[in-house]
């Protein structure tokens, strides 16, 4: 199969003239013999030389008789053999193929990979934007869960020690229509309006006013984010 590395053939051909007194080339002969062998050896792997002679011998007996030329070609034997140095460059040049063949696998099942992991990522995504962000209170549930299961998802439930009375309140906080809730989407769409000075200008008041309630921590921090605080 490969044609850099022969086949040593030895062939025994019979014939006889076609016509008794039209004269003939002994080189005749063998050389439609070579030729129906050459068919069937380009076929044939250098490291199976056994079944190649099979191969061989077989598909030239079905075709015999071998008329042309003033020539009959009534019987064909073949021997094939392979030398050492053929036999070895065979093998290495089998394990290279195998080599690539395995490297081409493992191209293959990466990409396979990339592809179903991005796969899972688009799909996370629209979970997220069409599920778990549609409203406040999915978002803080799946926020809770994920927070304390990394396979929280898989368990068809919270995971196991979960207060439930807690979550459930929690989630009821987070409900569209909640007070608090309204005035959160309230305000952000008005700071969505403002300039980047008006929100640091905004940021200013609403940390005077969380002073003004007694808690400094929290006010010290707003204040970091207008930039009054350096």
């Amino acid at each position: 199969m490969d044609p850099v590395l022969p086949f040593i053939t030895e062939i025994r051909v019979t014939w006889s003239r076609a016509d008794a007194t039209v004269p003939a080339s002994r080189h005749t002969a063998p050389r439609l013999a070579r030729r129906e062998i050459e068919k069937v050896a380009e076929r044939c792997d250098v490291l199976r030389p056994t079944a190649a002679e099979q191969d061989i011998t077989v598909a030239v007996q079905e075709k015999l008789p071998l008329v042309a030329d003033g020539v009959v070609v009534t019987n064909v034997q073949v021997r094939v053999s392979v030398d050492d140095t053929t036999r070895r460059a065979a093998l290495h040049s089998e394990r290279l193929r195998q080599e690539y063949q395995r490297q081409e696998g493992r191209i293959r099942r990466d990409h396979e990979l990339d592809e179903l992991a991005r796969r899972q990522v688009r799909a996370r995504e629209a979970f997220l934007r069409e599920e778990i962000l549609a409203n406040p209170a999915a978002a803080r549930l799946y926020g809770l869960l994920e927070g304390t299961s990394k396979h929280w998802s898989r368990l068809g439930g919270p995971p196991t020690g979960t207060d439930l009375d807690d979550l459930v309140r929690e989630v009821q906080q987070w409900q569209p229509g909640q007070q608090w809730v309204t005035a959160a989407q309230l305000l952000h769409d008005f700071v969505a309006g403002l300039t980047e000075e008006g929100r640091k200008e905004l940021l200013t008041l609403l940390a005077d006013a969380v002073r003004a309630f007694g808690d400094e921590h929290t006010a010290h921090r707003l204040a970091l984010l207008s930039g009054e605080v350096r």
